[in-house]
């Protein structure tokens, strides 16, 4: 499968989730598409007709990710739109923790459901992985290699619950919601996951772990990342869950070296003062 993300709004992500047969006409899913037009020019940019469009996939219920559903509806009748809540505009298919699903019929992608409330009730990580082996992926035409253009065997689709050295805001939860979805939902996930967010924050939510961590190994790198503008300044769909767990200090607060960077004793309260920290912008450098 391929995943090419495509810019939206100011610092959205919306996906092209991308079936690639070696025999048939790919197909494909768009994830949050809040720009309809946007993404359907993307789409097209692929190779791929309307017809190639299978469905969409929703996050979350915000505007800057299911603002465009009603949208893709119109443009694209009659295929599913999942999501984490029928509220969530023009969504057909409710997902709920652990259900699963297949796309394509060539190529088959498997997905799953996360559910991780915290940011939104209805916020949803949908895990997505090839079913054919590392090996036959290496075989398609775009072989495995980093960056949007190669093959990728799995991932996951955070919305605005896991930004790149991040994470969301407590809008409709708390500290306990959040630590759940990252530090118990999101981890039974294979360590290679490749993480596809929701924004582009990476160069704010390093400069803050940086001031956390400023001794980090696994900080220094993403700071050294970003200095050099690997990947063109493009995080999404570069980092794994592994590297979260070594430059996110939202994805450590178990560890004693947070908690006594952060000035408190467990992961709760970790969690808790890391959020507010970041919302009122006391800790960071210039990277």
């Amino acid at each position: 499968m391929r995943v090419v993300p495509v810019p939206v709004r100011q610092d959205n992500y919306a996906y092209i989730l991308m079936s690639t047969p070696l025999t048939s006409r790919p197909k494909a899913v768009f994830v949050d598409p809040y720009d309809v037009p946007a993404v359907r020019q993307a789409a097209q940019k692929l190779g791929l007709d309307d017809a190639d469009i299978v469905g969409s996939i929703t996050t979350h219920g915000h505007y800057d990710h299911a603002g465009g559903n009603d949208a893709f509806a119109k443009a694209y009748p009659n295929r599913p739109v999942w999501g984490g809540s029928a509220d969530i505009p023009s969504v057909t298919q409710v997902v709920r923790h652990g259900d699963e699903f297949v796309l394509f019929d060539d190529a088959r992608v498997k997905v799953k459901g996360y559910a991780t409330p915290c940011h939104t009730r209805d916020s949803i990580c949908f895990y997505v992985e090839d079913e054919r082996s590392i090996e036959e992926l290496a075989k398609t035409p775009n072989g495995l290699q980093e960056g949007e253009k190669g093959e990728k065997k799995r991932g996951v689709f955070t919305g605005d619950t896991l930004f790149i050295s991040g994470c969301g805001r407590f809008f409709e939860g708390d500290a306990k919601d959040m630590h759940h979805a990252l530090n118990v939902v999101l981890r039974e996930l294979p360590p290679d996951t490749l993480v596809y967010c929701g924004h582009e924050y990476t160069a704010s939510n390093a400069a803050f772990s940086a001031a956390v961590l400023p001794n980090n190994p696994g900080v220094e790198r993403l700071v050294s990342d970003l200095r050099a503008g690997r990947n063109g300044g493009v995080t999404t769909g570069i980092y794994t869950l592994h590297e979260e767990r070594l430059h996110n200090p939202f994805m450590m607060v178990e560890e004693t070296d947070v908690q006594h960077a952060i000035g408190r004793r467990d992961a709760i309260q970790a969690m808790q003062e890391l959020r507010e920290a970041k919302n009122q912008g006391r800790l960071r450098i210039t990277i």
